[in-house]
């Protein structure tokens, strides 16, 4: 079984039109083969519903002067996440691509209890396995994981990303591929700073130092 992992951003499953985007790339890749595995982020940025940072900033107004437990803001944090893939899930349906959506926890990673910047420590495939066996597209929130417990961990930032790889390797696909809303490594962030260019090449130690610098 050949699989691939397909990673998008929120930016990339923002609205409709970005999500038919998305509907063309998991077609593609059944197209040369692959049964394809999603992995989503949450929907958008800082303002957007959605988002991450928003969900964040929600519960920290609920609290007011209280300090909110680090469980409760795993748990409101990894919502945008899920709220992403089942609507991706649903959308990948609508389109007549038989898809599910999972949670961290449901598509088998296990995290060390962490809140916050938890670590995945073991990664159970089976149930990813036969839904892909069965050729369903399994449309997978990341940024979280679960204890064996079954509480809720976030993995940082960046976990979207750590949850492809992951999945990736645990899978043993042929390709994770990250999709993001730029055309490459750049030397900023496009949206803040205007000059922001593309850098042409980069060895793989180097990708690994930024990656790890954050």
């Amino acid at each position: 079984m050949r699989i691939v992992v397909q990673k998008f951003g929120g930016t990339s499953v923002a609205n409709p039109a970005l999500r038919q985007e998305v509907v063309k790339r998991v077609r593609a890749a059944q197209a040369a083969g692959y049964k394809p595995v999603v992995v989503v982020s949450a929907m958008g940025r800082l303002g957007d519903p959605y988002a991450t940072d928003t969900l964040k900033e929600l519960m920290l107004e609920a609290c007011g002067q209280t300090e909110p437990s680090l469980r409760d803001l795993d748990l409101i944090m990894a919502c945008g996440e899920i709220i992403s893939a089942v609507v991706m899930a649903s959308t990948l349906c609508a389109h007549g691509i038989p898809s599910l959506a999972l949670t961290g926890g449901q598509a088998g990673l296990l995290t060390d209890g962490n809140y916050g910047s938890a670590q995945v420590h073991e990664f159970q495939p089976e149930r990813l396995l036969a839904h892909l066996r069965n050729d369903e597209v399994v449309v997978v929130a990341g940024f979280q994981g679960e204890t064996v417990e079954g509480e809720i961990n976030t993995l940082g930032r960046g976990g979207s990303d750590t949850s492809a790889v992951v999945l990736g390797a645990g899978l043993g696909a042929e390709k994770v591929e990250i999709h993001t809303d730029v055309n490459g490594i750049m030397t900023a962030d496009p949206r803040l700073v205007a000059e922001a260019r593309i850098i042409d090449h980069l060895t793989y130690n180097e990708v690994c130092q930024l990656a790890y610098e954050g």
